[in-house]
């Protein structure tokens, strides 16, 4: 595939997940034996099933709002930076919802080999983010 029909897909399937919550898409765009590295996310995600099961938890949890700032190509690789606005709506890992919202920047990095995603990086402050959404602590500041 040419770099530009790398984009498309990655444009696709950005567009079936983020605004549509289509996670089925992921069998159509994504190698059986896909493999994602997401900060936040101990070990890698491995497979299909693995990556519908992470965002159909993230989406139970949190409404996602994701804003391509720019993408660039090269071969077979695709990146995109983001920035999200994220409201924490639901249960996640035991913490009823806060509704706080936050906004935060990230970088994706897709690799596509015969016209599937085979492999993604994301990278964002998941620790950060989580604490301005009320999810993890903050760390107590100054003071005697």
């Amino acid at each position: 595939m040419s770099t530009e029909e790398n984009k498309q897909l990655v444009m696709r399937w950005r567009e079936e997940l983020y605004k549509k919550r289509n996670v089925n898409i992921i069998d159509e765009l994504h190698a059986p034996d896909f493999v994602g590295h997401y900060s936040g996310i101990p070990g890698p995600i491995r497979g299909r099933e693995a990556l519908k099961h992470v965002f159909a938890a993230y989406f139970a949890a949190f409404d996602i709002h994701v804003t391509p700032e720019f993408l660039i190509a090269e071969g077979d690789m695709v990146v995109v930076r983001d920035t999200s606005r994220v409201k924490h709506t639901g249960a996640f890992q035991g913490t009823p919802p806060t509704g706080k919202e936050g906004t935060g920047t990230s970088t994706d990095i897709y690799r596509i080999v015969d016209g599937k995603i085979v492999e993604q990086w994301f990278e964002t402050d998941f620790t950060g983010f989580m604490q301005r959404l009320g999810i993890l602590p903050t760390p107590e500041h100054g003071g005697s």
